[in-house]
């Protein structure tokens, strides 16, 4: 039976709706049936979702980054009403035609071509996070358990020590090493909007927004896409996931997940049975359009190449690079897979093999250049504070790098190759400003991690703190723990799992409801002028959360009677709606701080809270 629904009302209820469908779709999946979903639009037109979405968006760097009308997030949503926003995002969808994306060019690490990203405009960024918001978990509950990329609670981590348990638990060593060419330039719309259709979304008006998507042209060079997804949109990995699902399916059907008459209730009794009759083995390991194929044979993994070949080429309308499709015996060399080099190798007086995992050398070079560069930049700034800047960037660089390749398990061995290097030309660099070494623990910047080493940095002072460039070796193997398939945001179950594994709480549901049952009160009470604006009531509920739901004058609990004050009205419409600029009290406690009245017969700590806020008006007047 299909499933109807109506406009959520708050983002609880989205989360509540999120894990329904999630319920629904995988117990149809798992029944060897396919869900049936109709009236999404009705969810992505919702206020919680464009709330959410907006808010997703906000938060990613991208935000900053203006697409083709030159409009950032600010300009575009932020500092217009709450009705407006939303209203605009519903008319815009009511006949979807999304403005032309803008295309930059960036290099691929270790080569000397580019990549293309399309960049969209903001408001068609948050059209595509609404889409995706609602119909992720309708496709997530199908998708295939090992593919690893731009799905929620997992990482390339995971199908780097996906490679590492297959072997141990197969002794397999034959690996066919994935390159389809051209992927993101080549995907069909048609077929993807027909697999879309197949996966459960059957409301036409949701089909034609995406297929809408699709085809948005590329300012400057075409009016319309008729092939592809632009790399840099905001549902472009999703809908790459769902094109290569098919491809999943194929390959685990037959052999890791391939129906079988008898019904075994154990995964390794039935792979025993597999093996005594003449199917080729094959574990699929996928990271977006990067795959690896584990088998037993050389005779296999050639068999497995030239059959995925023809089903790629007749069923996606995709090629395999030949000369980027290779098949390697990891016993003799390394597998390169998602910037990672994974290779088996001996035991000293033993036939055991163990695994052995690098930074992908060739890529990691490339990087290490970038950051030598941005280094190097640093002897063409003559303020202080634009270098203290530029460290912290190039501090954040070496980290993510390190963060990236700490999963591998020579990760040290081979960083440490570029910290001298990195550490002479931050000393050079920073020469104008008498620059230093200086033991780790004693610089200011990334304490958490420079109090466990004396390595010498090279550091400059600053207000009598010493500001320095990190090594590239503070670093160790992090060992990662296998991912457990069941991990979701959208099942009680899921999240539970993914906190035990990871020790991380997923995000909590916001205070919504302060949104929904409050805005149309706020509104007829006159609260429309510009400090109103859409960012107001999206922070308020979470400087809500941030307080705890208690009120910052009296310290208890709000309840339904919130009014959120400005600590400082006269910041710039910047700044003045931001979170830490919010505060949480009840209507009357929010009085008590306007009133000018005298109210020392309250306790000591409430009077006291309410002169700080007065002190805080007085000095913004």
């Amino acid at each position: 039976m299909a499933q109807k629904f109506d406009y959520l009302r708050t983002e609880s209820e989205l989360r509540s709706w999120q894990d329904e469908v999630y319920a629904i779709s995988k117990k149809k999946f798992e029944d060897g049936e396919r869900p049936i979903f109709k009236g999404l639009m009705e969810k992505v037109l919702s206020e919680p979702v464009i709330l959410t979405a907006i808010h997703n968006i906000k938060a990613n760097k991208g935000s900053k980054t203006p697409g083709s009308d030159g409009l950032t997030i600010r300009d575009a949503f932020l500092r217009k009403r709450y009705d407006e926003v939303v209203n605009t995002i519903r008319t815009s969808l009511s006949n979807y035609k999304p403005e032309p994306v803008r295309r930059v060019w960036i290099p691929k690490p270790g080569k000397k071509e580019l990549r293309p990203l399309g960049i969209p405009t903001i408001a068609d960024r948050v059209i595509q996070e609404c889409v995706r918001i609602v119909i992720e978990p309708i496709l997530e509950a199908q998708f295939f358990k090992h593919s690893y990329g731009f799905r929620p609670m997992r990482d390339s981590s995971m199908a780097l020590e996906r490679i590492t348990h297959l072997v141990k638990l197969t002794n397999y060593h034959w690996a066919i090493e994935g390159d389809i060419s051209k992927f993101f330039d080549n995907v069909n719309h048609s077929i993807l909007i027909k697999r879309l259709w197949h996966m459960g979304l059957r409301d036409r008006r949701l089909l034609m927004v995406i297929k809408a998507m699709l085809k948005a042209g590329v300012m400057n060079e075409t009016k319309e896409n008729p092939l592809g997804t632009p790399q840099g949109g905001i549902i472009s990995p999703l809908l790459a996931n769902v094109y290569l699902d098919s491809f999943d399916q194929w390959v685990g059907n037959q052999w890791e997940c391939k129906p079988t008459s008898y019904n075994y209730s154990l995964q390794n009794k039935k792979i025993r049975a597999l093996k005594k009759t003449n199917l080729r083995p094959a574990y699929l390991i996928r990271y977006a359009d990067d795959w690896v194929i584990l088998t037993n044979t050389k005779k296999n993994a050639e068999e497995w190449k030239r059959n995925i070949t023809d089903y790629l080429k007749v069923k996606l309308r995709l090629e395999l690079s030949e000369e980027k499709t290779l098949i390697t015996n990891i016993k003799k060399k390394y597998v390169r897979f998602l910037g990672y080099e994974y290779k088996l190798v001996k035991t000293p007086n033993s036939n055991d093999y163990v695994k052995r995992t690098m930074p992908n050398r060739v890529k990691l070079e490339s990087k290490v250049k970038s950051t030598l560069y941005e280094i190097k930049r640093l002897r063409k700034l003559t303020k202080i504070e634009d270098v203290i800047h530029g460290i912290n960037l190039i501090n954040s660089k070496i980290r993510g790098l390190i963060n990236y390749y700490e999963h591998t398990t020579l990760v040290n061995v081979v960083l440490r190759k570029y910290s001298q290097i990195l550490g002479y030309a931050g000393i050079n660099s920073l020469k104008r400003f008498k620059a230093k070494w200086e033991p780790a623990n004693k610089v200011y910047n990334l304490s958490s991690i420079h109090s466990k080493y004396r390595t010498r940095l090279a550091t400059i002072k600053y207000m009598d703190t010493l500001i320095g460039i990190t090594c590239i070796r503070f670093c160790s193997w992090n060992k990662v723990y296998p991912k457990i398939p069941e991990e979701t945001p959208y099942s009680e179950r899921g999240r539970e799992l993914f906190q035990w594994r990871t020790g991380k709480k997923p995000l909590q549901v916001r205070a919504d409801e302060l949104l929904s049952i409050q805005l149309s009160e706020l509104i007829s009470r006159g609260m429309t002028r510009i400090k109103y604006n859409f960012e107001y009531f999206m922070n308020r509920a979470y400087a809500f959360n941030r307080d705890k739901g208690r009120c910052k004058i009296c310290g208890t609990d709000i309840g339904d009677d919130l009014e959120t004050h400005h600590i400082d009205p006269k910041l710039s419409i910047d700044l003045v709606n931001k979170v830490q600029n919010l505060a949480s009290t009840h209507k009357s406690c929010h009085k008590l701080i306007h009133d000018k009245e005298d109210h020392s017969h309250l306790n000591r700590r409430t009077w006291k809270k309410i002169l700080f806020y007065r002190e805080k008006l007085n000095c913004s007047l």
